[in-house]
């Protein structure tokens, strides 16, 4: 087995442990929180699937970015939640039925809604790409939906394990993403300086903070709900994203590294973010977050 081949399921297996610790962390009715709550599943989906997307769509349009990594770029915006962004989003404050029930929805919905996106897109801009609905399926499957099934399974069945362990597995799953991730980092350094020259590092940058900006406004209001959507807007799952653009493009050099890159300077730029909503968030919210209740206060 090669070297980029072990890489390759280092990186599924850590996106696998993560979503599993989360869903061994989840308490009863969390996945379906969102349905008890629709205008909030509503507001989600339009500042995830339709305006996000729309942003990198414009921006990348306005520079003479080469089509595959624009296209790269729309296909990351149209990704569910990633699955390691739930332990982040609930540090801030965000609230935990909002975050794993977004995971686990954002996941399935993402089969129908990829395709339907763009479809729109190809009709409106002309940004033409079929992508099988199974190609999609099959990646939020293994990466998401199981082990966040198998995770919520196993609280149900062992409470304590599962209390005692979720929060190490999940650690586990980041730093196996790091191994994954940094020998790969060198290779691509080539193809950085390529897409930081040509106006793609710009693109990547300015859509976070749009992106940011747009799921503050729509989780009002609740301060909570803010912080996981702006996140959730702004940082997508890369190994769909990952998935489609070898697939798609085998070939071409750029779509790969302008996700990973989408992925770094995105964190970056949303760590600003995510640092004010944690200091803004008053220490008697911070244990009904971390707890599990909904403390619908306004910010």
């Amino acid at each position: 087995m090669t070297a980029a081949k072990l890489l390759s399921l280092a990186f599924q297996a850590s996106l696998f442990l993560i979503v599993f610790g989360t869903g061994m962390s989840a308490r009863r009715g969390d996945g379906t929180f969102l349905l008890r709550e629709p205008a909030l599943l509503l507001r989600s989906i339009v500042s995830m699937q339709v305006i996000a997307p729309l942003i990198v769509v414009a921006l990348s349009s306005a520079l003479p970015l080469q089509p595959v990594v624009k296209i790269a770029l729309v296909m990351l915006a149209l990704s569910p939640v990633p699955p390691f962004l739930p332990r982040k989003e609930l540090e801030p404050g965000g609230q935990r039925p909002y975050v794993v029930s977004l995971l686990g929805i954002s996941a399935a919905l993402s089969v129908f809604t990829i395709p339907a996106s763009l479809a729109v897109l190809d009709s409106v801009v002309g940004l033409t790409l079929a992508i099988p609905a199974m190609e999609i399926a099959r990646e939020a499957q293994f990466t998401v939906i199981i082990p966040l099934a198998l995770g919520v399974l196993l609280r149900r069945l062992a409470p304590t394990i599962s209390a005692a362990w979720g929060q190490f597995v999940a650690r586990a799953g980041t730093a196996l993403l790091l191994v994954a991730i940094v020998p790969q980092l060198p290779g691509m350094l080539p193809a950085f300086r390529l897409l930081a020259g040509d106006g793609t590092l710009l693109v990547i940058a300015t859509s976070t903070v749009l992106a940011l900006i747009v799921g503050h406004v729509l989780g009002a209001p609740v301060y909570d709900d803010r912080t996981v959507l702006a996140l959730s807007t702004a940082c997508r799952h890369p190994g769909i994203a990952i998935a489609l653009a070898h697939a798609n493009f085998a070939s071409e050099r750029l779509a790969v590294p302008a996700v990973f890159m989408s992925l770094i300077v995105g964190a970056l730029v949303a760590l600003p973010y995510a640092a004010l909503s944690r200091r803004r968030l008053p220490a008697s919210d911070a244990h009904h977050a971390h707890s599990g209740s909904r403390a619908r206060q306004a910010p």
